[in-house]
């Protein structure tokens, strides 16, 4: 999972190391002053489609925005349309889900193995 608190005080970090205040930094990506506010203290996340902009203004990763190597992963995968279908656990899923869009969670839970998948696997391995 990823910790909010974490993200918004690495967001905060970044922003005050460049001298940026928030308002600034909400202009460079085209949002509200108070969505930054939200990202830094933890409230809200970034929307997935504004994680490479912010890690190219930084000149940082993705995964060090995040702090959290495994999902980071899994993000850029999406950013670059590479589902990583039967290599996603449901725990990988609820880890990145909250920073996709619906139509983002549609495509990525395709390749998520159901409960029937593991049960119909397992038989077949017990046979």
């Amino acid at each position: 999972m990823f910790d909010m608190k974490y993200i918004g005080r690495k967001i905060a970090m970044l922003r005050k190391e460049k001298n940026l205040t928030q308002m600034e930094l909400a202009d460079m990506l085209n949002i509200s002053f108070q969505a930054v506010s939200n990202w830094e203290r933890g409230v809200t996340m970034p929307d997935i489609s504004k994680l490479p902009e912010i890690a190219q203004i930084f000149h940082t990763s993705i995964d060090d925005i995040l702090g959290n190597h495994k999902s980071s992963e899994i993000i850029e995968n999406i950013i670059e349309g590479n589902v990583m279908e039967n290599e996603l656990t449901i725990e990988d899923f609820k880890s990145v889900a909250p920073l996709l869009k619906p139509t983002q969670i549609k495509e990525v839970s395709k390749g998520i193995n159901t409960i029937n998948d593991i049960a119909d696997n397992v038989q077949m391995r017990l046979f």
